[in-house]
């Protein structure tokens, strides 16, 4: 069975469109994800160093360094903040509970976002009292991306939509041109 010509040019535009839709929202997914992994990192470097430089202030010591570490960790946007000795003990936690994602476990999954954990050192003086460790919370990128994601397909499924509208126009009036010159 043969495909009429008029078949044949609609299943061409259909998937040169898909590919379209999937080669826009890969590149783009791919490229976001980067920006979003990079912008954390040095989130955590920038916050690493501040909270590192406001405890060099004064001359710290274990509580002043639990009370900085939970007014930061306790503003929601921080997955780790440890700070630790010189010897690598550690004086401080804070680790939220791994908590739900605003995109689906899939996506998660296909499209890992790991930051590098920002690292500072503390000192007193010219002593070293520790160093921070902190990661940003990654629960937040990824609701930027998926959100990103669905306008994507929804733009490019849209713009699909009335670009088969105008194939299908142009290739009827086509084809009654065709058969009224034959």
């Amino acid at each position: 069975m043969t495909m009429s010509m008029y078949r044949q040019l609609w299943l061409a535009a259909v998937i040169t469109t898909l590919f379209a839709l999937l080669g826009s929202v890969l590149v783009t997914t791919l490229s976001a994800r980067a920006y979003l992994i990079e912008q954390l990192t040095i989130k955590n470097a920038d916050n690493a160093s501040a909270l590192a430089v406001a405890l060099s202030q004064h001359q710290p010591d274990a509580v002043s360094v639990e009370l900085a570490v939970a007014a930061l960790f306790d503003s929601g946007y921080y997955e780790l903040i440890r700070v630790t000795d010189p010897r690598g003990r550690t004086i401080v936690e804070r680790k939220s509970p791994v908590g739900e994602y605003a995109a689906p476990s899939w996506f998660v999954d296909m499209l890992p976002i790991d930051a590098t954990p920002g690292q500072a050192r503390i000192s007193a003086g010219w002593k070293q009292f520790g160093t921070v460790t902190l990661i940003s919370h990654s629960r937040f990128a990824y609701r930027t991306l998926w959100q990103n994601v669905i306008q994507l397909v929804g733009v490019m499924t849209l713009a699909g939509l009335v670009g088969g509208f105008l194939v299908t126009k142009i290739l009827r009036r086509w084809c009654q041109t065709t058969k009224a010159s034959e």
